[in-house]
């Protein structure tokens, strides 16, 4: 619940100041202890103008080390969220979004939960952008160097270490940069040659669901290719769901479900999969080497990730017959996007989702957590539920 609204009818908070029309000052300090995220948010709203007017805006940030944050990719929004100061263990981090919305303030206030009538103007800030701490904040650890390698890494389902990582941060706040995560399957039955490649796709679908946690809230949200479940980059967790799969061999590809991302850092991602009565019985491994693909780059033609992104391949699974399995868990942290392609199952002859708790650990089996069905027999419909709150830790 957001606790404390700043902005131009109320200038001032508990440790948080606006001090000019373009101009923030936060001392962490002073923010309530029961306070966890501190949002700095802009608008055009009120000069009847657009972010794609205002060529060159920058979000600087001051405090004991000195940011800035292009936010000349925007175009039609009239509102942004700028950046985000949450707590983590005993400090602070900073969580850069740029995340506009075309609707105004009233669709940023209704995302926040805030109550805004007819009458009056909506509590958020409404600078054009800046967040400006006059304060310096309390010392943390020195970020670390921003890693430019290319990234392209295959994981064997044997190998020792099944993590990797990406640093987002390379992007230097270009704008068209894509992020994707999805599973892909060549099918049961596919045929390969001695190099490897698919010389004959096979069949089968697989169901699968990402488990979105925000670590401020403890909420989780479930999306899918469902119709109503497939999100939206422009509201938490900003994850959206690019269509169900047209199954292996569709277009000479191997089946795809996946899922466009803009990073943050206050929640972290479940990549689940589920193999229901309607897809018959059997591991993983029988659908046609699946595997969670992680890419990250320009943007293409198609408007994914062009052919020279990072990429992480984790192969998954290892014959074990199971209703439900987690085949990767994805965060961000520091502006480095970590995969964990370690392979885990659902308890034996249960249907109940993996998830995670409020702390982020993996839990096998929650109480009260979505329970996975039949499609077919339902609807469409292949959970029980697809929000909540995660379990305890």
């Amino acid at each position: 619940m957001l606790a404390y609204c700043v902005f131009f009818n109320n200038p001032t908070g508990p440790g948080v100041t606006l001090t000019a029309t373009t101009t923030v000052a936060i001392d962490l300090a002073a923010v309530p202890a029961d306070v966890d995220r501190v949002l700095v948010t802009a608008s055009t709203e009120a000069q009847g103008a657009r972010f794609g007017d205002a060529a060159g805006a920058v979000a600087d940030i001051r405090g004991s080390d000195e940011l800035r944050l292009d936010l000349g990719g925007l175009t039609t929004e009239t509102v942004v969220q700028v950046v985000a100061l949450y707590r983590r263990g005993a400090g602070w981090r900073l969580d850069a979004i740029a995340q506009g919305y075309t609707a105004g303030l009233a669709a940023l206030a209704e995302e926040l939960g805030i109550d805004v009538g007819d009458d009056g103007p909506a509590p958020v800030a409404a600078a054009p952008a800046a967040a400006v701490p006059d304060a310096p904040a309390p010392a943390a650890p020195a970020a670390p160097a921003v890693s430019f390698e290319k990234v392209r890494i295959s994981l064997a389902k044997d190998a020792p270490d099944k993590t990797a990582r990406i640093d987002l941060r390379k992007s230097g706040g270009e704008p068209g940069w894509v992020l994707t995560v999805g599973l892909e399957w060549d099918g049961r039955g596919a045929r390969y040659g001695r190099d490897g490649a698919v010389k004959k796709y096979g069949t089968g679908d697989l169901d699968v669901y990402f488990f979105c946690r925000n670590e401020v809230t403890g909420e989780y949200v479930v999306i899918s290719g469902e119709q109503g479940h497939r999100g939206s980059l422009e509201q938490w967790p900003h994850v959206h769901h690019l269509g169900d799969s047209l199954g292996p061999g569709g277009n000479g590809r191997p089946a795809t479900e996946q899922v466009r991302m803009t990073p943050t850092e206050n929640g972290d991602i479940l990549v689940n999969v589920y193999q229901s009565v309607d897809n018959g019985a059997g591991a993983i491994d029988t659908f046609g080497r699946p595997r969670v693909a992680v890419r990250y780059g320009r943007a293409g033609a198609d408007g994914l990730p062009g052919p020279d992104a990072d990429e992480i391949v984790v192969e998954v699974g290892n014959g074990r017959n199971s209703f439900w399995a987690t085949v990767a868990h994805i965060d961000v942290e520091g502006g480095v996007l970590s995969v964990d392609g370690e392979t885990r199952y659902s308890a034996f002859a249960s249907e109940r989702m993996p998830g995670l708790d409020t702390a982020g650990h993996w839990v096998r089996k929650p109480k009260d957590g979505p329970v996975g069905r039949s499609k077919k027999a339902n609807g469409g419909v292949g959970l029980t539920r697809y929000d909540g709150m995660c379990p305890p830790a």
